[in-house]
């Protein structure tokens, strides 16, 4: 069913990249499905080269900036197959795989962005189809960026009137995956530093599945606002009417009856009877013309024998009705008698011609192939060739040819000599267009079909049928729907007219017109329950419906009445999208997480970028939470599902998690794989922050210099420049270098805004100048950040008591111990707990002590002396008997 709005990847529209595709095909294919004999990755240009056993149909798509699919139809893969190239710098990650119809998926993930459009070609001589991604790669480049964009098809248009155009196929988008291993050149922003820093633990990651195109998931894989199609749809005009060759009139209708069609077809024979009966046979009387032939070899006449042998052979052919299988074998011996008699006869071709017939007819095909086959390699200019090749080519359709149907309808449609065979070569190549997928194509010729030959219209609902699914697979609603009407109204009894009566309801859809296409939706319903219109129908009546809870209910219905329909899956999708619209990410996911096992292969590439989209925004929801072990515990339980999927959300989100937690290493792993997947200009701050920092904390420390000095001059404004500026400088004190450490700390109080975050920078400066021995300074500055501590909103009696005992010791140093006892004094003010106030209270009675103020000191240590803290009391009564000591010293 084709929804309402183009296929589901424009429901991804704020979520997806706008992607291009490029669909050939690669050259005829062959009796036998070819093998994918290799495959390997090359640089100088970077391109990928499929080597196989014979022709296939090859269609590249390129799914995002840095993603491409290869899809070979009707092909195989060699067992044991080795991909060559693997460690190419330039490959992220390379994957093939079997899918449903025999078409080998090869999906090739690069580091760096592919050409938007790619290019390939194929190598007939030596069965190689090479497919370039990208010319020149910058290796100093960063990843793109994955910007989510809505799908769209576009419709080339012929570009000359007498051939039809190639249209080109559906785009389709995919997100990159995985990293590589080794070091990584990190580099942010134009003028940033290059980084050198260790990847992360190897993470392998497969490709994510890439469907192939059927109908059913171009067509229900939808939106459900309907203006958006209808504006989309406007935009395509049906393609001009095919203009045909100019062609020369011919006495021959190119097929087996040009055998009487000749100026003298006796030729030279003047014997009445066979005179009577070539009359009777182009009166089309041909029981008549045999009576009369057989009486004439009855009668045993020596004369023109050869003529009546193949005449008669020819009018017992013809007279046959209803395919009676006796008559025909008995035909083709008369053929065979006469080819026997005489043969070198002028007639052979026409023998040879009607046996492939007969055979036809019989559903023999590899024997009426082999009679056509003679006829085209050793009779070239037999008149009614366009007759063999119009039935070649319906033999090579039928066993899967289509690329040799395809040219031989178009031989026959295109001759420039007129015979009986135009039309209907003109359909059959109007339908290998449209199984190729070349709806603009198809439709033109189709439409020239029907106009010149209107009784063609009668004789096969073929030509409705495809005509109507041609304007319908174009977004064409009006002639979708008058074409379907007609099919159904002159051919009630065909094959699926639920079908085609749901798909009109859907072009009413196109159009806007609800209350028509409701109608045809029900009348389906009513008059095809249990069918796939049924099915249809119920999904395009779910589209109109207003409350989601209405939807979910026929959703639900579909799944469950159908579950191994091909709509059921459809049903799934639809269902996950309305929980993943309403937020509710959990059901989502396990709606997909159901749709995937029990159909692993229908719509898989949507529904895992759907779930990745869920995760996506459950994570970010939970982190805005500050519920990150949520987030951790979910990434813990089901990584394996999600390094699968790739994007960089995922890691973003679950490394900022770590990050919340304290888990420095599995922060980086996960923030470093984030960073990779972004493009340089558009990595966001947070990500290049949390870095830095988780760089920082797991002592990677030139890396995060260079990281976070890069995150300042980008971000100036950001909320996080203090913080970064504060790291840097804390750095190079571990490094030594105190210069750069006192330059960014300044940078950082000169940024700050919050006097705690001042009071804290400057206390961090006063390290440094205290490691250079600079007191002075250093006392000066842990002066000032008291005074911010103090100034600061909030009782912050916990931070006041650290800084001025710092300071305290500061000044002891500086052997001002008054200085310092006042310091200490303020700290005791503040503390709270036995044993901060004992080790302070101690430290104040040091300074009493050096500062020879001794009743001040002794009173001070006894009191510390009295406290619960058993260490500070017993180094004060220590003090004190020395104290005690001293003074009797002195008194003696």
């Amino acid at each position: 069913m084709r929804e309402l709005i183009p296929t589901y990847l424009k429901v991804l529209s704020s979520a997806w990249t706008v992607v291009f595709c490029v669909f050939i095909q690669a050259a005829t294919t062959m009796a036998a499905h070819p093998v994918v004999k290799a495959i390997h990755v090359k640089d100088n240009p970077f391109s990928v080269t499929v080597e196989m056993s014979g022709k296939a149909p090859v269609k590249v798509v390129r799914i995002g900036e840095r993603e491409v699919l290869v899809a070979i139809k009707n092909a195989r893969l060699t067992r044991g197959l080795v991909i060559g190239g693997k460690d190419n710098p330039n490959l992220e990650s390379v994957h093939v795989e079997t899918l449903e119809g025999n078409v080998i998926a090869l999906m090739v993930t690069g580091k760096y962005a592919s050409e938007k459009k790619i290019k390939f070609s194929f190598d007939a001589a030596n069965n190689q189809l090479t497919v370039i991604l990208n010319k020149a790669v910058n290796v100093a480049s960063s990843v793109p960026k994955y910007v989510p964009a809505p799908q769209t098809k576009t419709i080339q248009k012929p570009s000359a009137p007498a051939v039809p155009a190639v249209s080109k196929p559906e785009k389709q988008s995919v997100a990159p995956a995985t990293e590589s291993d080794g070091k990584q050149i990190l580099a942010d922003a134009p003028n940033e530093p290059s980084i050198q820093v260790p990847a992360p633990h190897s993470q392998t990651e497969l490709p994510r599945k890439a469907q192939p195109l059927d109908t059913v998931q171009k067509s229900d894989t939808g939106p459900q606002k309907d203006a958006s199609l209808s504006k989309t749809k406007e935009r395509i005009k049906e393609p001009p009417l095919y203009i045909p060759p100019k062609r020369q009139a011919s006495r021959f209708k190119g097929d087996i009856s040009d055998m009487y069609r000749d100026e003298d077809p006796l030729q030279g024979c003047q014997v009445n009877a066979l005179e009577n009966a070539m009359l009777l046979v182009k009166k089309q009387l041909y029981k008549e013309a045999s009576a009369i032939l057989e009486q004439y070899l009855f009668e045993e006449n020596p004369f023109c024998r050869e003529q009546v042998y193949y005449l008669r052979a020819y009018v017992n052919f013809m007279g046959i009705e209803n395919d009676d299988p006796a008559r025909l074998l008995t035909a083709e011996r008369m053929f065979q008698d006469a080819m026997v008699a005489f043969p070198k006869s002028s007639y052979i071709p026409f023998a040879y011609a009607a046996m492939g017939l007969i055979h036809t007819r019989l559903h023999n095909s590899a024997t009426a192939e082999g009679y056509f086959d003679i006829i085209s390699k050793d009779f070239p200019d037999y008149s009614g060739m366009p007759e063999v090749e119009y039935h070649l080519a319906q033999i090579y359709n039928d066993r899967g040819y289509n690329d040799k149907a395809l040219n031989l309808y178009k031989k026959v449609f295109e001759s420039k000599i007129s015979n009986g065979y135009i039309s209907d070569a003109g359909l059959g190549y109007g339908k290998a267009l449209f199984e190729n997928l070349r709806y603009y194509d198809a439709l033109s010729v189709l439409n020239y079909v029907i106009k010149n030959d209107v009784k063609k219209v009668y004789d096969s609902s073929d030509l409705l049928k495809y005509t109507a699914d041609a304007n319908f697979e174009l977004g064409l609603s009006k002639g979708a729907r008058e074409n379907y009407i007609r099919l159904l109204n002159l051919y009630p009894d065909i094959k699926d007219p639920d079908m085609a009566l749901s798909k009109a309801g859907d072009a009413y859809g196109m159009e806007n017109q609800e209350e028509k296409a409701i109608k045809l939706y029900e009348r389906v319903r009513e008059k095809y329950p249990d069918s796939p219109g049924y099915i249809n129908a119920s999904i395009g009546i779910a589209r109109y419906l207003k409350t989601n809870a209405e939807k979910i209910k026929i959703y639900e219905m579909i799944k469950t009445r159908f579950p191994e329909n091909t709509y059921a899956r459809i049903a799934m999708m639809r269902l996950a999208e309305i929980y993943q619209k309403n937020g509710e990410y959990d059901k989502c996911i396990q709606e997909i997480e159901d749709l995937l096992s029990t159909h692993p292969r229908g719509l898989r590439y949507e529904a895992v970028k759907l779930m990745q989209k869920a995760y996506e925004a459950l994570f970010k929801e939970q982190l805005k939470a500050d519920e990150y072990t949520s987030v951790l515990m979910r990434y813990e339980k089901e990584q394996f599902k999600l390094k699968k999927m790739g994007g960089r959300l995922i890691p973003f989100y679950v490394g900022s998690a770590y990050l919340q937690a304290n888990l420095y290493e599995e922060a980086f792993n996960q923030l470093i794989s984030a960073y990779k997947l972004y493009k340089r200009a558009e990595r966001p701050a947070l990500l290049l922050f949390g870095l830095g920092k988780a760089m920082d904390e797991s002592g990677r420390d030139n890396d995060a210099l260079k990281l976070l000095y890069a995150f300042t001059k980008r971000f100036p404004k950001n909320k996080n420049r203090v913080d970064a500026l504060t790291r840097i400088g804390q750095i190079y004190i571990e490094k030594g270098s105190f210069s750069k450490a006192d330059e960014a700390f300044a940078s950082a109080y000169k940024a700050g805004e919050d006097a705690l975050d001042k009071g804290r920078i400057l206390m961090l400066r006063a390290g440094v100048y205290r490691k250079k021995s600079d007191l002075k300074t250093a006392s000066g500055l842990q002066a000032r950040a008291v005074k911010a501590f103090a100034a600061s909103p909030g009782e912050n009696y916990e931070i006041l008591t650290g800084a001025y005992k710092t300071l305290g010791s500061t000044y002891l140093e500086m052997k001002s111990y008054g200085q310092a006892a006042n310091a200490f004094a303020k700290a005791l003010d503040f503390s709270k707990g036995d044993r901060a106030k004992s080790n302070i209270g101690f430290l104040l009675g040091d300074a009493y002590q050096k500062g020879n103020v001794l009743d001040k000191a002794k009173e001070t240590f006894e009191q510390v002396a009295q406290s619960y803290d058993s260490v500070w009391a017993r180094l004060a009564r220590q003090r004190l008997s020395t104290m005690g000591l001293a003074e009797k010293m002195i008194n003696s």
